[in-house]
């Protein structure tokens, strides 16, 4: 094919579907020009925003018509030949005058013979050379005689150009089903405000008399339109493109919309010619920024302590300590460990803040660690500071056996690996095992990691001949069971605090009962600290205050046990070897009463202040007992007691621990039976350290039933009850505990009302209501009534305080009787909370309480009423009418 016939055939396929299409409008045009026409109406009040003002019904009708007579046309069109090519080719032909059909000849081939064909070929190919574009026949003037089929597009198009950028949802809102609604500009109204992350703190922005708004990343756009059924959607113009965001709902006329804004935005509506904007430019959110002040070092506390300084726009919510252990070994894993590091709450700018980590506990205590201080913002961007050196503080042991455990802890740390495969036995091994040895150590100790092995060897070492080695029995009970737990494991998860049982063990070992009561209170005070940090509820926040008011009392009761025995070996050393402070309680009390009140408020950063002032007056507290007037709590010196009172005192004491340990493990019972299985078993391993100390000084000498020594689950209502038989029996046999009658008439009766504490203390009344409250707790427990019980417990310890109480009066009445060392003092001299005078001398204020300012005594007194409102030992209706007491104030 030659180059000018290629061109012809184009030429000619061109022709050809031009005429074709003429042919096809000419044809058809007529039939859907009305259909069209309605059409194009409904498509300029789309566009234009018309439906958007009038509504239905007229948005409907147009819609319903168009739609009725374009399926009229598709109906009449069926009646109608398509044109055809040949039909084109002849109207090409006609209308540039060239005869004998030169296109049928173009597309055509000789069928016989090509004689001749050449020539005439030519002679086509020249006549198509020359033909030129179909004409349109004229297929609408005759019917459109107003012209519409030009007036009709130019509207089509304005109202496009009217509507340019919101066309599209102008469309898709017309075309929604449902009745729409019309609706005017002036009669809607536009709100729209800027929610910031909460973590920024900062309050909703609102869009005033302003268009623009300058707001984090990350915050929400709020737009609400007020004032129409029918909306369209926002549009939200950003550099990420366009959308379009649905609307809910808010009322009969009220829609919202929400957005989270990550770029600079421009939010829209747009009804009608009613245009609304909001500009939202985002700030983005910087890094932290966080370095070492103060490098970490190991205080008197052995806590690792250090300083750093934050800089944040937003605030830094959580900080942590990344250590890494420095190895000899270079090809060694590395090996990293996180702290996290208490904030109290987002820290947006500090030049120096110090920190406090216990990390005596801690598997790498005692080795060097590199270590940078990791702080993450609300948004979860992270800054790190520069990298420092240091040794991970650890507790120095001298006790031997304490070391021992330490040591065994270690090992039982680093066998974190799991334990091997369950070996397979043949017939053999089975034959040839030991019929009694339960321990299985084929199938338990033989499986564990090497150093999980060593731990139990060396402490069945230490343990294989107690006699004469172990002081406190409660050390050696606790590694029998630690070893018992070794031995029975089959996987490593049934060793799952172990390390804290030894830890636990070690203290104990090392400081004694003192020192499992202070870790009791350090953990019940970190569980405290975590409760109010991730704002617990108040059920859970009112579970942790009792724990840690029971940890502090246990803590305060072991000091002044200490205190009393080193005053007695003072004492035998020479009358002149005692000194010091005395303990006050009731700052001690304040304090617990002032973090109860600050987290019922809500007032975190208080109650964590006060928290932690607690804790460094109870943990550096030293208690020495002197006789005199040496200030203090008001409690009796063992001087100012007969030795009748000191043994009363001393035996009082033991029942009240042995009576408060057995109340725990009645809840503990009651607990595990709510739960229908024999949970607890941990909670009374963790809680035998601290309840040993019922058997120190045993009035009774019966060491077997005592509550705190034993290894296993909770006990039985028959074990309870014997041992509450027993205490009951203790207290049934002894009439010790009542105050010398004559000692009662030496300070008067009618003064004692005069007395915040005692006042009103009849100590036979509470020594009978003691008596009756163990009968009955003996009898629900043979019951297994285990609530009924515990209730009456408590009952029985609060009369067992108030006898104790009436010992402390009588002790004190008879020192303030004799002077003391030469000083008189009268019933009502001292202050009206028990505090005493320091040994001065006595101010006008203090001689004569009528006289005092009113204000300072209400406030003592409102001190007083809810330091007794707190001690959950007082009956209910007690607690009751004191809270009503103090709503007064």
């Amino acid at each position: 094919m030659s180059s000018r016939n290629e061109y012809l055939q184009k030429k000619a396929h061109r022709l050809i579907r031009r005429a074709k299409a003429y042919l096809y409008w000419e044809t058809y045009s007529p039939v859907f020009a009305l259909a069209a026409l309605f059409l194009a109406l409904f498509l300029i009040g789309s566009f234009s925003g018309l439906w958007q003002w009038i509504g239905d019904p007229w948005r409907l009708i147009v819609l319903v018509a168009a739609l009725i007579l374009l399926a009229r046309a598709l109906w009449r069109a069926r009646r109608f030949r398509r044109p055809t090519d040949s039909q084109s080719m002849r109207r090409v032909e006609e209308d540039s005058e060239v005869l004998h059909r030169p296109l049928d000849t173009l597309f055509d081939r000789p069928a016989l013979s090509e004689d001749g064909w050449s020539e005439h070929y030519r002679k086509a190919e020249d006549k198509v050379d020359r033909l030129g574009n179909a004409r349109l026949r004229p297929a609408l003037g005759q019917i459109d005689k107003y012209y519409l089929r030009f007036i009709a597009p130019i509207v089509l198009i304005l109202s496009v150009m009217v509507g340019v950028g919101d066309s599209f949802e102008r469309l898709r809102h017309s075309l929604t089903p449902g009745w729409l609604h019309g609706a005017w500009g002036d009669d809607i109204t536009f709100e729209a405000w800027i929610d910031p992350p909460e973590y920024t703190g900062r309050p909703p922005l609102y869009y005033k008399n302003a268009e623009s708004l300058e707001v984090p990343e990350g915050s929400e756009l709020v737009a609400r339109i007020i004032g129409t059924k029918s909306p369209t959607r926002l549009k939200i113009s950003s550099r990420n493109g366009t959308r379009h965001l649905a609307l809910t709902r808010i009322g009969p006329e009220s829609f919202e919309v929400r957005t989270v804004v990550d770029a600079p935005s421009q939010a829209s509506w747009r009804i009608g010619q009613t245009r609304k904007f909001w500009d939202v430019q985002t700030i983005p959110d910087m890094e932290p920024e966080i370095q070492f002040v103060r490098e970490p070092e190991a205080d008197k506390r052995d806590r690792l302590t250090f300083a750093y300084s934050i800089k944040d726009d937003y605030g830094v919510e959580t900080m942590t300590l990344r250590m890494t252990l420095l190895q000899d070994d270079e090809t060694a894993p590395v090996k990293t460990r996180d702290i996290n590091v208490p904030l109290g709450g987002p820290i947006r700018s500090t030049d120096e803040k110090s920190a406090a980590l216990n990390l005596t506990k801690h598997e790498w205590a005692g080795k060097k660690v590199s270590a940078v201080l990791i702080g993450t913002d609300g948004v979860g961007q992270t800054g790190q500071s520069d990298i420092t050196y240091f040794t991970v503080p650890d507790k120095i042991f001298i006790e031997p056996i304490a070391k021992a455990i330490i040591e065994n802890r270690s090992l039982v740390m680093e066998g974190a690996a799991e334990y091997k495969a369950l070996p397979r036995l043949t017939r053999s091994d089975w034959r040839n095992r030991p019929w009694f040895d339960t321990r299985e150590p084929e199938f338990r100790l033989e499986r564990a990691p090497e150093s999980i092995q060593l731990a139990s060897t060396l402490i069945d070492a230490i343990t294989d001949v107690p006699a004469g080695l172990y002081e406190d029995p409660a050390v050696y009970m606790g590694l029998r069971n630690v070893s018992s737990r070794l031995h029975y494991a089959r996987k490593q998860s049934e060793l799952d605090g172990l390390e804290d049982e030894l830890w636990h063990i070690a203290i104990r070992a090392e400081f004694g009962i003192l020192g499992s009561a202070l870790q009791e209170m350090q953990e019940a005070e970190a569980a405290l600290r975590d409760g109010m940090a991730r704002r617990a509820p108040q059920r859970e926040m009112d579970a942790l205050f009792d724990r840690y008011n029971e940890a502090v009392d246990r803590y305060r009761e072991e000091l002044m046990r200490e205190a009393l025995e080193n005053y007695e070996e003072a004492q035998q050393e020479g009358p002149d070897s005692g000194g010091g402070p005395n303990f006050n309680m009731d700052e001690i009390q304040a304090l617990l009463d002032a973090i109860e009140e600050a987290n019922r408020i809500g007032d975190t950063e208080g109650a964590r202040k006060a928290l932690a002032q607690l804790a460094e007056l109870l943990e550096n507290l030293q208690i020495q007992l002197q006789p005199g007037g040496g200030g203090g709590s008001g409690a009796p010196l063992p001087g100012d007691l007969t030795e009748e009172q000191r043994e009363a005192l001393e035996d009082l004491a033991d029942i009240l621990g042995e009576q408060r340990e057995l109340r725990d493990q009645t809840r503990e019972a009651d607990r595990a039976q709510e739960e229908g299985n024999e949970g607890g078993q941990e909670d009374g391993q963790e809680q035998s350290g601290g309840q040993e100390e019922a058997g120190q000084g045993n009035p009774g000498g019966d060491q077997q039933a005592r509550p705190g020594q034993r290894d296993r689950g909770p006990l039985s209502g028959e074990e309870l009850a014997e041992i509450q038989g027993r205490l009951s029996q203790l207290l049934e046999d002894s009439d010790r505990f009542l105050p010398d009658p004559d000692g009662e008439r030496e300070g008067g009766g009618d003064e004692e009302s005069e007395d915040g504490e005692g006042a009103g203390i009849d100590p036979e009344i509470s020594l009978e209501d003691a008596r009756r409250a163990m009968r009955q707790a003996e009898e629900a427990l043979e019951r297994g009534d285990f609530g009924l019980a515990e209730d009456e417990q408590a009952e029985a310890i609060r009369a067992l305080r108030d006898v104790g109480r009436a010992l402390a009066e009588e002790a004190n009445r008879g020192r303030e009787g004799s002077g003391g060392d030469g000083e008189e003092t009268a019933e009502g001299d001292g202050d009206p909370l028990g505090r005493e005078n320091d040994g001065g001398e006595l101010d006008d204020s203090q001689a004569d309480l009528e006289n005092r300012d009113p204000a300072a005594r209400s406030r003592e007194l409102q001190e007083e009423i809810r330091r007794r409102a707190s001690e959950q030992e007082r009956r209910k209706e007690e607690r009751e009418y004191l809270e009503r007491l103090l709503k007064r104030f």
